[in-house]
């Protein structure tokens, strides 16, 4: 479990959050140490642009990435468990700034309750995702080389 490419759903109790709640996390990098990055996601209408240019995919404004929406109930990869397709029940995004966490393999199991992996994501939509936060300047530079590192394995099929 939370290995890149991983859409991770659980109870959130921890790794900052305010309010405890059901939420998922999208695994990004992983070290051999076992430390992870990931992003959260939220349903809410946290796009950063007009609901009307709002679409699947990377969110562009004035040029510059800002999120990342995932449609619903378009398919982006397969849960592990079934080998059934994959898609959020919701509309649902990742924020770029905010949402992102860093931290030990121990520190993300023990801030989430009964936590499951729900998804392994088609790989062109990971790399979009990657992509697009690797792109943005609203995600803070310490992720960027993690980031990079995860896109080049990617395509290296080391993932």
């Amino acid at each position: 479990m939370f290995r890149p490419r991983e859409i991770v759903y659980g109870f959130i109790s921890g790794s900052g959050f305010r309010d405890p709640k059901n939420n998922y996390l999208i695994s990004l990098y992983r070290d051999e140490d076992l430390e992870i990055v990931a992003c959260f996601t939220t349903s809410q209408p946290y796009y950063g642009v007009p609901e009307e240019e709002v679409g699947h995919g990377a969110i562009v404004k004035d040029g510059k990435y800002i999120s990342y929406v995932f449609e619903k109930d378009i398919v982006i990869g397969k849960n592990p468990e079934t080998d059934e397709d994959f898609s959020f029940p919701k509309r649902t995004t990742v924020t770029f700034d905010y949402g992102i966490r860093q931290g030990y393999i121990e520190d993300f199991a023990a801030g989430i309750e009964n936590a499951r992996t729900v998804c392994i994501m088609d790989k062109d939509e990971y790399a979009g995702l990657l992509y697009a936060m690797f792109k943005s300047p609203l995600v803070n530079d310490r992720y960027k080389p993690l980031l990079e590192a995860t896109l080049w394995q990617l395509y290296d099929g080391q993932w």
